[in-house]
């Protein structure tokens, strides 16, 4: 997949693996909790404890990541790679993206991305957002990101994921799934089958152009709502790291959550490509699942935390289909 779709389809779908990962959180409960701010995570953790999920002697482990992690965590993975042992398929949260390569597609892609960042007009980001607005930026950017300069001349939608990622380096957070790299390099050592769906991008040109064409007061929605966050969840999201590092699922489920991404989310939706693409990435998830409970002894999975959680997440999807969910 070319540098340039990949990284739009990043930016835009914020918090979110590429194109797969991009769905909307589970929000908190209406319990809230008092969370410490500027939590420093380090050391060596072990992660939280699996769900799973089983049929007629058939099981489905489920790891359960989150976005962000903690930047200096060390994750110990022996009861990871003990479960590989008796594991016959790995199921990645997100499947790999492609596209019919041509050379002449390359460069298409290329200069539509070029085009794609900045303002249709070059105007600055003063001159477009509104003045609340800019000046909630502004601060927000001399706290995370005082020697940013060109912040300043990108679109919107892309500002708001510059300085998303700029906040988290400036909170001892990553927005990187290593989690997940690292187990699919674990299944890898142990000659586990990976099974990852290809979501095959067949109009990729289209496709770029739907993401360079989203209307401005979208982008501006996407962007209020990532300085929201920022305002307010810095410390809730080091929190939840924490809890992830040290397996409390019980504080995850009870932290809250300011939710940006069904905003940002919805900025690109308004494509009929884009969300065709997120809806089959999701239905190839639960396929794979599905099928590997019925094919596989044993089958590992990962998901995304907010996914798997909350009366319509996937815990409670797979329970409605008879399966037996056992786990924190």
């Amino acid at each position: 997949m070319p540098r340039s779709l990949a990284g739009l389809a990043a930016a835009v779908v914020l918090l979110c693996p590429a194109i797969a990962g991009a769905a909307s959180a589970q929000s908190g409960s209406e319990e809230q909790i008092a969370v410490p701010v500027q939590i420093v995570i380090s050391g060596r953790y072990r992660g939280p404890k699996l769900w799973r999920v089983s049929k007629d002697g058939h099981a489905l482990w489920l790891l359960g990541t989150v976005t962000p992690l903690p930047k200096r965590m060390v994750w110990q993975t022996e009861d990871i790679q003990r479960l590989l042992r008796e594991t016959q398929e790995v199921i990645p949260a997100w499947p790999s993206v492609g596209i019919g390569f041509h050379p002449f597609t390359a460069l298409h892609l290329y200069a539509l991305w070029r085009e794609a960042q900045t303002n249709p007009d070059h105007l600055p980001l003063s001159a477009v957002l509104p003045p609340d607005l800019y000046a909630r930026f502004s601060a927000l950017k001399l706290r995370f990101a005082p020697r940013d300069r060109r912040i300043e001349q990108l679109r919107p939608i892309l500002a708001a994921r510059q300085l998303y990622d700029e906040a988290l380096a400036g909170s001892d957070l990553t927005p990187h799934n290593d989690i997940q790299r690292t187990v699919l390099r674990l299944a890898r050592q142990e000659s586990v089958a990976i099974h990852q769906d290809k979501l095959l991008v067949k109009d990729p040109v289209d496709v770029m152009r739907d993401l360079t064409h989203i209307p401005r007061a979208a982008e501006i929605a996407c962007l209020r709502s990532v300085v929201v966050r920022l305002e307010t969840d810095i410390g809730p999201m080091q929190a939840r790291a924490r809890a992830w590092a040290l397996g409390d699922v019980a504080l995850l489920r009870r932290l809250p959550h300011t939710d940006n991404r069904t905003t940002c989310l919805d900025a690109v939706s308004g494509s009929a490509r884009v969300r065709a693409l997120v809806q089959q990435a999701q239905q190839d998830w639960m396929s794979a699942a599905v099928q590997g409970l019925e094919r596989n002894r044993t089958t590992l999975a990962l998901q995304s935390m907010d996914l798997l959680l909350g009366p319509d997440g996937t815990l409670a999807t797979l329970k409605r289909m008879g399966y037996q969910v056992e786990g924190p």
